[in-house]
């Protein structure tokens, strides 16, 4: 045997020493469960949603708003189209003026800024009415042409910025044009806005808050919009409106897997699913146990143990977290000293000849 071969074998004997020495000595810590395959059901379940919520997002944009903006507020440089029924020779096309005036045949001008097109339809009826120009007048507004509007989207969008929009827009329609929601976005959406807009009726009781002085602003459940087709969440968004997207708040995950670090909790992120986002478990050192831990009102202290191999088995429950939670993935002491000699021996498992 050439004295290169007798050498390499050598040192792969010595190196199996090592190894049999290794499991010797974590031999008594009892049997280490595998880990589970890579990638995770949680890591593809995570990446999967995260998708096909942008997805939705997006292509909210084409579906329009189940009010049909009936609460659109009619403003200066407006085109109306006024109808009187079995009265053609009263049809007009009106601009609203600066004043927010409009003029018609035999009233004169109407002040009509502000109101709704059903609302501008029943003040022109009642001054046909109580003039006596018509007995029973049945009228008509169609909005034909729509002012610009100036509509701030900012928060945890894309592309946060004020945009100058032609007409009524839903709210997932401005979330589209701001180039959809970021990684880190919470699952609510604010609407700011000045006080007594009627588009307000459509959210649910409860959801109208007061952050700013002299607005208010009703908060979206993005969620129930996308995922469960809450349409009628899918409010009109006119001028002057803010639709604000707050970031989601942190979690952290630590330990045993590829990119530590924080990680955002919304739609009920769970100890596996905050793994998975971190990369997944380290192959070369994790094992299957992890700790979720935080601080509960009084401050103290508390720890819940998880079982990763069991969860992604759907034979042990998940657990939910809360904002600011660590979840921290231990270590395999046989993995570790696995790992340690192989890192002061590179070659030690080498039993092949030399070339």
């Amino acid at each position: 045997m050439a004295k290169n071969e007798r050498f390499q074998a050598v040192r792969g004997f010595g190196g199996c020493r090592l190894v049999l020495l290794a499991l010797l000595v974590v031999g008594c810590g009892g049997r280490v469960p595998l880990l589970a395959p890579q990638p995770t059901v949680a890591q593809v379940e995570a990446e999967v949603q995260k998708s096909r919520f942008q997805d939705q997002v997006m292509q909210g944009m084409a579906k329009p708003a189940p009010t049909a903006f009936r609460d659109y507020q009619v403003g200066p440089e407006d085109l109306l189209e006024v109808t009187f029924f079995g009265h053609n020779e009263l049809y007009r096309e009106v601009r609203v003026n600066g004043q927010g005036e409009i003029s018609v045949p035999l009233v004169g001008n109407v002040q009509v800024a502000g109101l709704s097109p059903q609302q501008v339809e029943k003040r022109l009826a009642d001054l046909y009415k109580e003039r006596r120009f018509l007995k029973n007048p049945q009228i008509t507004v169609f909005v034909k042409e729509y002012r610009h509007q100036r509509v701030a989207v900012t928060g945890a969008v894309n592309r946060p910025d004020y945009y100058e929009v032609i007409g009524p827009r839903t709210l997932l329609e401005m979330l589209g044009m701001a180039g959809g929601l970021k990684e880190n976005a919470a699952d609510v959406v604010h609407i700011i806005r000045r006080p007594s807009r009627g588009a307000t009726a459509a959210a649910k009781p409860g959801a109208v808050q007061s952050f700013t002085p002299g607005t208010e602003t009703i908060v979206v459940d993005l969620n129930r919009l996308v995922r469960q087709g809450a349409a009628d969440l899918n409010l009109p968004i006119s001028s002057g409106d803010v639709v604000h997207v707050p970031f989601a708040q942190n979690a952290y995950v630590l330990g045993a897997v590829n990119k530590p670090g924080n990680v955002a909790v919304k739609d009920k992120m769970t100890a596996a699913q905050a793994v998975a986002m971190a990369g997944g478990l380290k192959p070369e050192l994790a094992s299957n146990r992890a700790s979720v831990i935080r601080f509960d009102d009084s401050g103290q202290r508390v720890v819940l143990p998880v079982n990763l191999w069991r969860v992604t088995r759907a034979s042990e429950e998940d657990i939910p977290l809360k904002p600011n939670d660590i979840v921290f993935v231990h270590e395999s002491p046989f993995r570790r000293v696995l790992f340690d000699i192989k890192s002061l021996n590179p070659g030690m498992f080498s039993m092949g000849l030399a070339p």
